[in-house]
């Protein structure tokens, strides 16, 4: 076979081929929800961080994370994330200070308590959560 045929066959191999596997790449999968809303600690907003939405497996859920980013004690997944799947979570939340910053070490600043990892009820549909981080949280 000669060097234009290999050609043709080559782009016939693309042309017909990419489309069909590009087909199976959408977004496809349980559907993601919106959720919203403000982390505080010891009444303040929590200066940065971030908050995962885990389906929470032993109560029969499953599905993707979802996640967002917390500034200034405000997340939204539409913003700056991914949406969560819906029904009960593990919602764990890492929340820092903010002050000395060092890239290698604190890129966030200082840790603010001892993390936070608690399970919620969520819809199956776009939501609100608001928490309060404590010294007791884990």
């Amino acid at each position: 076979m000669g060097a234009l045929a290999h050609r043709f066959f080559g782009l016939l191999f693309l042309g017909v081929l990419t489309p069909m596997f590009a087909v199976g790449c959408g977004d496809a999968g349980p559907p993601r929800y919106r959720i919203s809303g403000t982390v505080t600690y010891q009444g303040k907003p929590v200066p940065i961080g971030s908050i995962v939405f885990q389906p929470d497996a032993a109560r029969n859920n499953s599905g993707p994370n979802g996640s967002a980013t917390i500034k200034d004690g405000v997340f939204d997944t539409r913003v700056d994330g991914q949406g969560f799947s819906g029904g009960p979570q593990i919602v764990i939340v890492q929340a820092f200070d903010g002050t000395n910053i060092d890239p290698d070490y604190n890129p966030h600043g200082l840790s603010l308590g001892s993390g936070y990892t608690e399970p919620h009820d969520l819809p199956d549909g776009d939501a609100v959560l608001d928490i309060e981080l404590t010294q007791q949280s884990r």
